[in-house]
């Protein structure tokens, strides 16, 4: 098999067949902390919808109900200009640590790094075996050993998806609105079926097959590393300067490397860091694990490969912060900023009055009157009850059809209220007390008198 190119990809093969990678196993300080990172993440990930806050799902995007319920705060339709504040907020804090550390989300806190690798991949050793085993099996012909063995495996990976579709189903459904629905069968809930269905099968297809290529093929954040990074940013990269010339540990003409391609057999996607900084890597510092390992066994002093700057490995002077990253900074500190103070601002009780559409007043004998209408809405999570008062001057006459409320948990109610005075009347102002929450002030529009 040949070796990676810096011009070509190798899980791509020269007749566009599909080269599959198996990356040895690899030991090292880097290795752990990402191994507990991905599993500390996997336990949050799956654990958030059952954990309630205020009676319901700590994160929940109550599609039905359009709402969306993070940790105590509840959204509604109304609170869609809230996503601007937080999109853009978290898309610049992901920015800044790509201009500071490259794909250190990649490497350790995706989604698809944290399942393949931490759960995935370690059921894969345990059923088929090291690297050189996988090898082997993959090139064998069927028989009983391989066919069981491959059995397990696809069935384990399966049910692992299955499992993970429907906790990620419960993001959107309530766990206990799930388990009803599984239990009454799929005609209770065609769609919640048809999407952990669907989910099941992407799912398994991507830890199945798909895998690496997913990183490569469709997300567009490598892509996008070239324009978040410079010559600044801490990236995994490999010493040229000095690991050239690659030879034999006896020779003393010879670099660093002694070309045992340890780097390349641990990279989840086949490349060969040593040609430099390239779309493919995540992040994962699998190769500086395995290279650290090789030249503490030559006698020779680790980092080789590590976490450098372009700058740092050319044996220039790194500078860590610069003004990209304030600006970036910045960026994301007015995004994170506004959207909690206008979280922790908003009214947990709102009470909007406007004026019903149509003509400002309408004139009814020797009575002029005047509609609105008042936009009650429960953010809570329990139920209130509200009583409506209005404070008039003696010439308007209000009124309301009830003026005691009953608000389910983040329930809207809208009541019609009229003002009505007898003609030629006036223009004034008239005050709604909603319960011990909310002062609203109306205006009473009357027509103008005609000049004498």
């Amino acid at each position: 098999m040949s070796a990676p190119q810096i011009d070509e990809l190798y899980t791509i093969g020269a007749g566009g067949n599909r080269r599959v990678v198996h990356p040895a196993d690899v030991r090292g300080k880097y290795t752990t902390r990402r191994r507990l990172i991905s599993a500390g993440l996997v336990l949050v990930l799956l654990a958030l919808p059952f954990i309630q806050v205020n009676g319901l799902p700590s994160v929940w995007i109550d599609v039905a109900r359009r709402r969306f319920h993070f940790f105590g705060a509840s959204l509604g339709p109304t609170d869609s200009y809230l996503l601007f504040f937080l999109i853009t907020g978290v898309a610049f804090a992901l920015i800044v640590a790509s201009a500071l550390w490259g794909r250190v989300w990649c490497g350790y806190a995706c989604p698809q790094t944290v399942f393949l690798e931490t759960v995935f991949r370690n059921i894969e050793r345990w059923i088929e075996g090291s690297r050189e085993q996988r090898m082997r099996l993959a090139d064998s012909a069927w028989t009983w050993s391989k066919l069981w063995r491959r059995g397990l495996k696809l069935s384990v990976f399966f049910v692992l998806s299955a499992g993970i579709a429907h906790v990620l189903l419960c993001y959107f459904v309530s766990p206990a609105a799930l388990w009803a629905d599984m239990q009454l069968g799929p005609s209770s809930s065609p769609f919640a079926f048809g999407a952990s269905v669907l989910c099941t099968a992407v799912l398994f297809f991507n830890f199945t097959w798909f895998r690496e290529q997913l990183c490569i093929i469709i997300c567009p954040y490598g892509r996008l590393q070239s324009a978040l990074s410079d010559a600044d940013t801490v990236v995994i990269g490999y010493d040229a300067l000095r690991g050239e010339p690659r030879g034999k540990v006896s020779d003393p003409d010879a670099g660093a490397c002694v070309s045992c391609n340890r780097c390349v057999t641990v990279c989840p996607t086949a490349i060969d860091i040593r040609h430099g900084l390239q779309l493919e890597c995540v992040g994962c510092a699998n190769c500086i694990d395995a290279c650290d390992e090789i030249m503490i066994k030559v006698g020779r002093a680790p980092g080789l490969i590590r976490y450098d700057s372009q700058a740092g490995f050319a044996g220039q002077k790194r500078t860590f912060w610069r003004p990209r990253v304030y600006l970036y900074s910045a960026f994301a500190l007015v995004g994170l900023i506004a959207l909690t103070a206008t979280l922790a601002t908003r009214p947990s009780l709102p009470a909007t009055l406007v004026r019903q559409s149509g003509a400002p007043f309408v004139i009814d004998g020797d009575t002029v009157r005047n509609a609105y209408a008042l936009h009650l809405h429960n953010r809570r999570a329990e139920a209130v009850d509200w009583t409506v008062v209005v404070t008039a001057p003696a010439a308007l006459h209000v009124i309301l059809p009830r003026q005691s409320v009953h608000l389910e948990p983040y329930e809207k109610q809208i009541l019609p209220l009229f003002v009505e005075a007898k003609q030629p009347a006036a223009q004034s102002d008239f005050t709604l007390r909603v319960g011990d929450v909310m002062t609203l002030n109306g205006h009473f529009l009357a027509p103008t008198p005609a000049p004498r």
